[in-house]
């Protein structure tokens, strides 16, 4: 995914400017593209180098006394991992701006370092160049930040926090363990073993399951449930002629304390020395709490959002309201995603519970998750709900998975779609001066670098991902009164892998702007 960070300059650059502001940033290695291609043009054209100059201040001349569009509106300079921009707005708008901006993704460390350096460095340049000038002694503005507005409903969701901040705050805190416990959930027997377990010591009674030996064959062990905090090993006794539990204690050593004491059973009388002894495994805290209301696929959605390089800031985890739901809001590139995910089957209620929620908050994104069965009503629910917002004239798409990896896929290529349309409508001023679509450009070179990193990890020895079977729904926002509005049920063959890669420098948190 693209991220798009902007500022502005309130001030206005005239064609000389323009071209003496480009040529010292060329010599500072900033190679504007645009401008270099042009200039290779005309040394094709003219057989030579000798005239270039002359020859683009003739171009630039006879544009301008044309009254057509200004024949140089701005440029870009390429980075290995990130891109710069650079856009002069016209003389004729009411608030004339120089805007610059840099383009990256996930991968890209430092960003706004490397955007301060570079707006420091065209500052400069045209401090030096005004200097030397008639104007000698007009100081510069400075970069303002230019932002997309935060959707008022973003604004709503993220102020119901502060009426459960003790629970948001404690939600922080253990994020990271909740996280990497939530990963190991995804699997639905994993899910069943620890449901059982819990079950088994609410009754009191425990079962062949709880010794830790799993039934079904499953890529989860319990040594792995562990490690991740999800159950702990105790020494339970229990009645040898009814089963049922009589108590727990953390080690065999404390077993030993309570055989000496001769204590008694309580269900048959028999001293506790001559009861049946196991070693069980027990659900911890954690999972208890991961497992309460579907809290765990609230948490696994939560880290995909991370991993797209969503700032924690523009992330709002809804307080659990005791109904069985998790609710999750991400803004990105001043859109909102409203994620909602339930641990069960997609019930007609929870599907009117969703198309609620998504209304009070005006997501233009809606992503519901539901691990169980799909009932043909909530589909009918859904499909009209859809079929309204974009008959509204609403730029609307909804996404219903049954996993969070599903979910995760999705929300890529939405996000992806976003931060495109918002590269574009930044970039296309300069498509006409280089007779290509730049931000088509631009996305095409992140893309290619990307594919040669993952086939570089690839043959370092990667390992190939799991084959699962997913199903995703997806009602896109182009829909038109006949076609796509009902959604579409995609399967696909393998889960995305995340692979980590290293940078020469480390990296600080990104943030989405657009």
């Amino acid at each position: 995914m693209l991220f798009v960070e902007r500022r502005k300059l309130a001030r206005t650059i005239d064609l000389a400017g323009r071209i003496t502001l480009l040529e010292k940033m060329q010599q500072h290695d900033l190679v504007p593209v645009i401008r270099s291609a042009r200039l290779n043009c005309f040394e094709n054209v003219f057989s030579g180098i000798e005239r270039v100059a002359e020859i683009e201040s003739a171009l630039a001349g006879w544009s301008d006394n044309a009254c057509e569009e200004a024949f140089i509106r701005g440029d870009i300079f390429c980075r290995s991992d990130h891109v710069f921009f650079l856009v002069f707005d016209n003389e004729a708008h009411e608030e004339p701006m120089l805007r610059g901006g840099i383009v990256y993704d996930d991968r890209t460390p430092e960003p706004f370092r490397k955007l301060d350096f570079f707006c420091h460095q065209v500052l400069d340049l045209l401090a030096s160049e005004n200097n030397r000038g008639t104007s000698a002694g007009d100081n510069y503005p400075e970069w303002c930040q230019e932002r997309s507005p935060v959707p008022q409903g973003f604004q709503r969701f993220v102020a119901k926090q502060d009426i459960d901040l003790l629970y948001t705050s404690l939600r922080k805190e253990s994020m990271g363990n909740r996280i990497r416990a939530a990963a190991m959930l995804e699997d639905a027997a994993a899910r069943l073993f620890l449901r059982t377990a819990k079950d088994a010591h609410v009754e009191g009674y425990a079962p062949k399951l709880l010794t830790g030996e799993v039934g079904s064959p499953s890529e989860f062990s319990v040594e792995q449930l562990a490690a991740a905090g999800l159950v702990e090993r105790e020494v339970q006794v229990s009645c040898r002629k009814t089963g049922h539990a009589l108590f727990r204690l953390p080690t065999a050593h404390a077993l030993a304390v309570v055989t000496v004491s001769e204590a008694m059973c309580s269900e048959c009388g028999s001293p506790v020395a001559d009861e049946v002894v196991q070693e069980v495994v027990v659900p911890t805290p954690l999972a208890s709490s991961l497992l309460e209301e579907g809290s765990w696929l609230v948490s696994r959605l939560y880290q995909i959002l991370r991993e797209l390089g969503i700032p924690e800031s523009e992330i709002a985890i809804g307080p659990s309201q005791g109904q069985g739901y998790g609710q999750v809001i991400a803004n990105i590139c001043g859109e909102s995603f409203l994620i909602v995910a339930r641990d069960a089957d997609l019930t007609p209620a929870f599907a009117r519970r969703a198309i609620d929620l998504e209304l009070e908050t005006e997501a233009s994104h809606l992503v519901i998750v539901a691990t169980g069965r799909v009932h043909n009503q909530s589909r009918v629910l859904l499909n009209e709900h859809a079929r309204r917002r974009i008959m509204g004239g609403s730029d609307f798409e909804m996404i219903l998975a049954n996993s969070a990896d599903v979910a995760g896929s999705e929300v890529r290529d939405a996000c992806e779609r976003v931060s495109e349309r918002i590269l574009a409508e930044q970039l296309c001023d300069l498509d006409g001066n280089i007779g290509l679509n730049v931000s088509r450009l631009i996305i095409t070179k992140f893309r290619m670098e990307r594919q040669d990193v993952d086939k570089s990890d690839d043959f370092e020895g990667a390992q190939p991902s799991s084959d699962t079977q997913q199903l995703a729904m997806a009602a896109h926002p182009f829909g038109t009164a006949n076609a796509p509005v009902l959604p579409e049920i995609l399967t696909n063959d393998h889960d995305a892998e995340v692979t980590d890669t290293e940078f020469e420098e480390p990296e600080i948190n990104s943030g989405i702007y657009g």
